[in-house]
């Protein structure tokens, strides 16, 4: 009778027997896991990723805007806005949000929403209808007097995202408008901060 011959792998123990006695120059292999797995567990939790739950950014309004202060606020939506939202139909670039004249809550305009492809004509929304804010009404009194007769003043969305109970919400700021010196100077930072960190990224300590 031959010797039995083993051989060791990482991950599974391979024996091969020959047996003469039952069957001569046939040879029987057979792949054994091993009981205890834990040394071949990997170490470590996975790490999950960060979710995004940006819906929409208004990218113009750093652009023309210096922002002073920001607030997160509610919207009051319907079904089919809400479906047509998760869709990616929605666009604030040209939104901005007046409060009452009474203090008492503020509304949203001019952002559009487009119609629900899968919904009935009937139960369609109105793509740009003015649509009331969810901020309490010390908010609202604040925003109204800051932004009451003072020119060049205004409030606009800055970006609109889900929570984390996976609700409509936006964010809102009160910003003063920027005129072509200040924007022509943004410009010339911007460029001399990129400037600053490409510099940085090729410099190399030797």
């Amino acid at each position: 009778m031959r010797p039995a011959v083993f051989i060791f792998s990482a991950v599974v123990l391979v024996v091969v027997v020959s047996v003469d006695s039952f069957v001569p120059g046939i040879t029987f292999e057979r792949a054994i896991r091993p009981s205890n797995t834990r040394l071949f567990k990997k170490s470590g939790k996975k790490k999950k990723k960060p979710s995004d739950n940006t819906i929409c950014v208004n990218r113009a309004a750093r652009r023309n805007y210096e922002v002073i202060s920001k607030l997160e606020a509610g919207v009051s939506l319907t079904g089919t806005e809400v479906k047509s939202i998760r869709d990616g139909k929605m666009n604030i670039r040209d939104g901005f949000v007046r409060p009452s004249k009474d203090g008492r809550g503020c509304t949203l305009y001019n952002v559009h929403i487009g119609k629900h492809s899968m919904s009935a004509e009937y139960f369609q929304h109105e793509e740009q209808r003015p649509r009331p804010l969810l901020v309490h009404k010390e908010e609202a009194r604040k925003l109204l007097q800051q932004t009451e007769g003072n020119p060049g003043m205004t409030i606009v969305p800055l970006k609109a995202y889900f929570n984390d109970r996976n609700m409509v919400k936006f964010e809102i700021a009160l910003c003063k408008g920027k005129d072509g010196r200040d924007k022509r100077q943004d410009i010339k930072n911007r460029e001399a901060k990129r400037e600053t960190q490409r510099m940085v990224k090729n410099f190399r300590v030797m």
